[in-house]
């Protein structure tokens, strides 16, 4: 047992127990960073990789999503626009209709006036020219 004492000591020096751990311990850490940033390389390589095709895949899908979309969106906005277009052109033609009746009714009756009260006059005068020829 002494030999081995005396090779441990031999091999470690003058360095405490602690020291020879703190070495130890830092090398392990060191080993560790080492293979986890290897690790980490790799992974992120592979990460990197996988995120690019799922990217691509999405935005394909929604452009294809939004065109559709929007084609959609269009057609409804058309059929939509071409029922109101339709609709204010009748309702339209109804009251321009409407107006411009009661305003040539209303010229019409204006002009018709002085017809009708002449011809109330011309049939008193008929009245009375054949009262006198009877």
């Amino acid at each position: 047992m002494a030999v081995r004492v005396a090779a441990l000591e031999a091999k470690v020096g003058t360095k405490t127990i602690e020291e020879q751990f703190r070495e130890q311990a830092e090398l392990i850490d060191r080993l560790f960073t080492y293979r986890f940033e290897e690790f980490d390389n790799k992974w992120d390589a592979k990460f990197e990789a996988g995120l690019t095709k799922f990217e691509s895949r999405l935005e394909s899908g929604f452009d294809a999503k939004l065109a559709n979309f929007e084609s959609r969106l269009e057609s409804k906005f058309d059929a939509r626009f071409d029922t109101l277009e339709g609709g204010l052109e009748t309702r339209l033609e109804r009251t321009l209709e409407t107006k411009l009746e009661a305003k040539l009714e209303a010229k019409l009756e204006e002009k018709l006036e002085p017809i009708r009260t002449d011809l109330a006059a011309v049939r008193d005068a008929v009245k009375i020219i054949l009262t006198r020829l009877t």
